[in-house]
């Protein structure tokens, strides 16, 4: 079959108009944005806003503008995600690292005796191939400075946690699906779930990062890899296609089982972005329910709307028990009222803020 003829910057807008019904207020302005972002991966954008019956045409109104203000939300939240993942991958790596090496020893990655005999779908070890891959890499980043130095001082030899710095995410992923069970279950109880479950998470979001560092597309994107979801969340992980909101919920469910504050950030990241392109976004297309918000809410912000009065209430009372306390002190240097122990102080405080 022979292929499409390339077309100037002029005809691919005549194209958008003419065939597929865009509509282009400016051809001027249309050159300028194809000229910056592909036709074929601006097109992409398109995809849900064609007509049920004729899918050459978009539906009436559709604008380059609708496309490109699409096309440059996806490269935010791209931005937003990824930046995300590094915080968990990087936190993910410190965890295998110090748990293995405390365990094991400094070179335990590189000992078949430490992990199980798994092979991969090709019939290869998968101990061996990560350890083949291992030297790859160290000869491809030879000019590192830290690879410079232990290759100068250590004859070559990487303790782990420097070795896991070479590691990709993949292989990270990888090493942690062949360590022993008591191992896995340690690592996992980090993030308060099983070795399977913590697995699919680290899939799906390899799968992500892999997206995001390659300008691959988020919005209204199906995804290969299905992250185990817990009962709250059931309902929000689709049957057919898998979006990217289960996998936005695995990344806050591992940073805030760990603690990590960058959670809050992210969250109040994907709140400007998605009021800022409000008009042009569907919800849908990303998973994202309606509450998504509400879902997605860090922990330490976490009000119930109906309880959140009462929350207002009891800080304003722990404050006014803290002024009794301050007050009976103080009078109990005084007066005769100072003849009351520490422990009569403390229930009177109590008294105190049941009454408040």
């Amino acid at each position: 079959m022979e292929l499409k003829k390339a077309l100037t910057y002029e005809e691919q807008v005549q194209q958008l108009k003419e065939k597929h019904n865009l509509f282009i207020e400016s051809d001027d302005n249309a050159c300028s944005i194809l000229s910056r972002v592909n036709y074929y991966r601006l097109s992409a954008y398109g995809i849900g806003l064609k007509m049920i019956d004729n899918l050459e045409l978009y539906v009436k109104g559709t604008s380059i503008d609708t496309l490109y203000r699409l096309y440059i939300f996806d490269s935010k939240f791209r931005n937003i995600l990824f930046h995300t993942v590094e915080h968990i991958e990087i936190q993910f790596r410190t965890q295998i690292a110090n748990y293995l090496a405390l365990k094991y020893g400094p070179e335990c990655y590189t000992d078949h005796k430490y992990f199980n005999t798994i092979y991969n779908q090709y019939g290869k070890d998968v101990f061996e191939t990560l350890t083949n891959d291992f030297l790859e890499e160290c000869k491809r980043q030879r000019n590192l400075p830290f690879v410079i130095h232990d290759n100068k001082k250590y004859e070559g030899h990487f303790p782990i946690w420097v070795a896991v710095e070479l590691f990709t995410f993949g292989r990270l992923t990888s090493l942690f699906s062949i360590m022993k069970d008591e191992d896995t279950k340690v690592i996992a109880s980090l993030y308060q779930t099983r070795f399977k479950h913590l697995k699919s998470w680290l899939l799906s979001l390899v799968e992500i990062r892999n997206l995001c560092a390659h300008y691959g597309r988020i919005y209204n994107m199906p995804l290969k890899q299905k992250p185990y979801m817990f009962k709250e969340y059931n309902k929000y992980q689709t049957a057919g296609i898998q979006k990217v909101f289960p996998v936005i919920i695995t990344m806050k469910l591992m940073l805030e089982k760990c603690k990590s504050p960058q959670w809050k950030s992210t969250y109040y990241e994907l709140c400007a972005l998605f009021e800022e392109y409000s008009d042009v976004i569907k919800l849908s297309f990303i998973g994202f329910p309606e509450d998504w918000k509400l879902i997605l809410q860090p922990i330490d912000t976490c009000i119930d709307s109906n309880n959140r009065d009462t929350a207002f209430q009891s800080d304003d009372s722990q404050e006014k028990v803290e002024l009794v306390k301050s007050i009976l002190s103080c009078i109990s240097d005084t007066t005769e009222i100072g003849e009351i122990k520490e422990e009569r102080l403390d229930k009177m405080s109590q008294n105190a803020s049941k009454s408040l």
